[in-house]
């Protein structure tokens, strides 16, 4: 789809994508194809994911094997620009760099 990259080379059959999709977001959109060595996590026929939730299942990867698309190599997360603010959930209003 146009939010998940996949690098199925970091992949460990973990299946947690696969259980969201058929659990949470209640469509059979991913699925193991394959035995053993030779099995991967895919979409049914070579499909786009078409899921509003599809973009849930980069969280869920434990290893990185489902990335975010227009995230991707951009940038890292500790070149991201500083903000300062205020910690909302301190009483004092503790200034805190976000």
């Amino acid at each position: 789809g146009p939010l998940v990259k996949t690098v199925m080379t970091r992949c460990i059959h973990c299946t947690r994508c696969v259980r969201f999709t058929t659990e949470v977001a209640g469509i059979s959109e991913l699925g193991l194809i394959g035995r053993g060595e030779d099995a991967e996590i895919t979409t049914y026929l070579e499909k786009a994911m078409t899921s509003e939730l599809q973009g849930n299942v980069i969280d869920l990867c434990p290893v990185g094997a489902l990335t975010s698309k227009p995230y991707a190599f951009h940038a890292r997360p500790w070149e991201l620009i500083k903000t300062e603010s205020i910690d909302v959930m301190d009483a004092l209003g503790s200034a805190i760099r976000i």
